[in-house]
């Protein structure tokens, strides 16, 4: 049996069980803010808090403990897209951890005692915003997984780069000035 082929298996399934469920959710939630549907994206951002638990935290957790196995089974720690890799991974569950999880927490609150109010809206549209920049990361982490750039590479390296900042200056940078002129 080769363990090495099932753990990739298992490290795929739950990326695509991850970002899949992601890019819905992202998708769905830019439907109902195109559509100026307040109740609707407060719905949805009530859904992504539910799934954020029961399925992205440990479909996430799964992707991340399968990819170290791999790494380790198949001695690829030396490698630069392992590491890009677990860069990129690390950085998507620290922007869940310290960012999108407390706001879903700060929607759900403000949900039960009020409904879909001003506030609440507000503060989901800044989490799409910022869940789009994430969904970005994760695309370029897959394209790391994919591509397996070097050093040498630096083509790819640099498209990576100008995606992640363009997506920053698009998504990060208005998102954050709101944050700084409401505090």
């Amino acid at each position: 049996m080769d363990w090495y082929l099932i753990v990739k298996f298992l490290h795929v399934g739950s990326a695509v069980i991850w970002v899949g469920g992601a890019f819905i959710m992202v998708v769905l939630g830019a439907r109902a803010d195109r559509s100026r549907n307040d109740a609707e994206i407060a719905g949805i951002v009530l859904q992504v808090a539910w799934a954020a638990e029961r399925i992205y935290v440990p479909a996430s957790t799964a992707t991340l403990v399968f990819g170290l196995i791999l790494a380790t089974l198949g001695s690829l720690w030396s490698n630069l897209w392992v590491i890009l890799g677990l860069v990129g991974v690390a950085t998507t569950v620290a922007l869940g951890i310290a960012v999108l999880t407390p706001m879903a927490k700060k929607v759900e609150a403000g949900f039960k005692t009020g409904g879909a109010t001003q506030d609440v809206v507000v503060t989901c549209r800044e989490l799409l915003t910022l869940a789009k920049f994430d969904l970005v990361l994760l695309f370029t982490v897959i394209a790391d997984m994919v591509l397996k750039p070097e050093a040498s590479d630096w083509p790819i390296l640099l498209a990576m780069v100008l995606v992640l900042v363009a997506a920053a200056a698009l998504w990060l940078t208005p998102a954050l000035r709101k944050s700084r002129m409401a505090a």
